[in-house]
């Protein structure tokens, strides 16, 4: 654990040089513009974030819970820092209450539930900060304060994976199933980068989403009796084969049409992620395993549905190799081979923990997000900010800039 305070770490990060000549793609400065007003209320901010997350970031399954609704965000800012561990102590359990209460959303709430969740700390002096060893410091005492500890070391460096789980009631059997979620870093310096795909606007994110809780409630509130199994795969073999190109595309009109690249051309074109095609006799590397449902759409025709390659790993949080300086990973030369299978294959154990759910007595369940009868509304959420009528005409300017923008070209 850090012996430094947020605050002392927020101070302590060294301004990007660069980033000051280069500055930030319109839709993140737009964004945070918004976020980094006093008197920008914070029902406001979400809404600019949540539009962001709709249209901005890379994973489809993001994309859907925020064009949904389905996303509870917990925003943190400069005046959040307080004093020292004084003000760790207040942010670690404004985090804390942020959770139980989304928790106890997706768990209670069969109409709409969250199945994501959205940290953001914006201030103006974290977006503009290298990436450095100064901000992986920041980000790691960040996580610590989240109370998610890190479940286990990944193969490489000092990267760790931190999961949870997020609940929900079995509408027939009454059953509290867990599903499982691993923690995802953004930054705003990763704008412009080869880990473009994962900036944020304003600072610096750790977002989780509950794939197998989004496909539980579709498949058991949303349209009871249907399998959603082949969309999950689908979505998730979407997200990475829509990495952000972060050299110039060779293939124009492909590329307008949104044609899925073969693994050669999409790692030319500086694409974080990419899709493996089909061996010679239309084989996925795990061969053993058919496509999981229904037809194989189109778009994914000749692409392999049980691994997937890139220059990161999908499933750790804050990454060593985001700080190294490096114009380009050394992942480059090795790329890790990761999976999709734990999405429909019945015989592995992470199908159990993210796709189908773990059982939870009501006890533990309760244990984790407290009994209904202590459920309180969102603390903050809607409180009013003091501020004048210019104010308040350049709040709206702001946010109607952030809404007026548009889907960007893959």
């Amino acid at each position: 654990m850090s012996t430094e305070s947020l605050r002392d770490l927020h101070y302590r990060l060294r301004q990007d040089k660069q980033r000051v000549t280069r500055g930030f793609s319109p839709d993140l400065a737009e964004v945070a513009a918004l976020l980094h007003r006093p008197y920008v209320e914070e029902h406001e901010v979400e809404e600019g974030l949540r539009h962001w997350c709709a249209n901005r970031q890379p994973c489809q399954f993001g994309r859907v819970a925020a064009s949904d609704g389905q996303i509870f965000f917990c925003v943190l800012r400069e005046r959040d820092l307080g004093d020292g561990r004084d003000g760790d102590r207040a942010i670690a359990e404004k985090i804390a209450a942020a959770k139980r209460q989304w928790k106890q959303r997706a768990v209670s709430d069969v109409t709409n539930p969250p199945h994501s969740f959205v940290l953001v700390f914006g201030s103006p002096h974290v977006m503009e900060a290298a990436a450095d060893d100064n901000l992986r410091r920041f980000a790691n005492r960040l996580l610590e304060l989240t109370g998610w500890k890190p479940e286990r070391r990944a193969r490489r460096g000092e990267n760790t994976i931190t999961s949870d789980y997020l609940y929900l009631k079995h509408p027939k059997t009454g059953a509290y199933h867990g599903f499982r979620f691993n923690l995802d870093f953004f930054a705003a310096a990763g704008d412009g980068t080869w880990w473009h795909d994962h900036r944020f606007p304003g600072g610096v994110a750790f977002t989780a989403n509950a794939t197998g809780h989004m496909k539980a409630y579709l498949d058991w509130y949303r349209e009871p009796g249907r399998d959603h199994g082949g969309w999950a795969v689908t979505q998730a073999m979407m997200t990475i084969a829509r990495a952000h190109a972060t050299k110039p595309v060779q293939d124009q009109e492909k590329a307008e049409k949104g044609a899925f690249k073969t693994a050669a051309m999409a790692r030319a074109e500086g694409r974080v992620t990419w899709l493996l095609d089909l061996d010679t006799d239309g084989k996925p590397v795990v061969a053993r395993l058919a496509w999981p449902l229904g037809a194989v759409p189109k778009q994914l025709a000749g692409k392999d549905w049980t691994k997937y390659e890139g220059l990161l790993h999908t499933d750790n949080a804050v990454r060593e190799e985001f700080f190294d300086g490096r114009d380009e990973p050394l992942t480059n030369y090795r790329p890790p081979l990761m999976d999709f299978t734990y999405l429909y294959d019945t015989t592995q154990p992470e199908f159990t923990d993210f796709t189908a759910g773990r059982i939870f007595t009501e006890e533990e369940v309760y244990t984790d997000i407290d009994s209904p009868e202590h459920w309180t509304h969102r603390e903050g959420a809607g409180a009013p900010v003091e501020r004048t009528a210019e104010q308040t005409a350049e709040v709206a300017e702001l946010l109607t800039a952030c809404l007026r923008r548009g889907v960007i070209e893959d």
